[in-house]
C-alpha cells in the first residue's frame, strides 16, 4: 500500500543543503558513511514482532495484525547519526521468512541494495520535531533528543507482491559530515 503522504502531520522547516544531499541519496547511507568516515557501527535497538500500531495502520496503510521491527542507531566513531526503524508486515515477511531472517545477522541494506527481489517504490522526506509520534521513536530509544530532526522514509515492494518500510531520523550530526 502506498504511504499516505496526506495523513503524515509534518511542521514547516527548511533542510540545509548538506542535510538534502543525505535525505535524497539514492544508495546505502551506510556505505556513505563509511566511505566519508572511515567507520560505520550498527547498534542494534530491537528486533520482534509487534502488533501494528496507530502510526503503521495510518500513514503506512498496513492492514496486518503484526509486524516485524527492527530499530537501530547508526554510528560512526561512537558518534550517533541517525536512527532507522524498518517495518515489516507479516504478509510480506511469509513470503520468504530465510530472506528477513537474514536481519538477525546482516544489515537491511543488503536485503535492499543488494537483491532483485526488492525495489524502492517511493521515499519522502519531512522535518519532525516533539509535535510529532515519529520524533518520540528517538526520545525513547536515546533520550538525547532536541530540535527538529528528518525523516526519510522510504516504501519498498518485495518480490512485486507486498511493500516493507524504512524510517530513517537523520540527526543534526550529519549536516557536518560532506562528501
Amino acid at each position: 500500500m502506498p504511504i499516505d503522504t496526506h495523513s503524515i502531520f509534518t511542521i514547516s522547516a527548511q533542510s540545509s543543503e548538506q542535510l538534502t544531499e543525505w535525505l535524497n541519496y539514492q544508495d546505502s547511507l551506510t556505505d556513505k558513511l563509511h566511505q566519508i568516515k572511515g567507520d560505520a557501527q550498527v547498534e542494534l535497538i530491537s528486533q520482534c514482532w509487534t502488533n501494528t500500531d496507530w502510526w503503521n495502520k495510518n500513514f503506512l496503510q498496513i492492514q496486518d495484525k503484526l509486524v516485524f521491527q527492527r530499530e537501530i542507531v547508526m554510528k560512526s566513531h561512537n558518534v550517533a547519526y541517525w536512527y532507522a526503524r524498518s517495518i515489516i508486515p507479516k504478509k510480506c515477511y511469509d513470503l520468504d521468512p530465510a530472506f528477513f531472517g537474514r536481519l538477525e545477522n546482516e544489515s537491511i541494506k543488503n536485503l535492499i541494495f543488494k537483491e532483485d527481489k526488492v525495489y524502492r517504490v517511493q521515499s519522502i522526506n519531512y522535518p519532525i520535531d516533539q509535535q510529532c509520534l515519529e520524533y518520540y521513536w528517538v526520545k525513547r530509544n536515546l533520550g538525547f533528543v532536541d530540535g527538529v530532526l528528518w525523516v526519510r522514509l522510504a516504501e519498498f515492494l518485495f518480490q512485486e507482491k507486498e511493500s516493507f518500510y524504512l524510517a530513517e531520523i537523520m540527526f543534526p550530526e550529519l549536516e557536518g559530515i560532506t562528501s
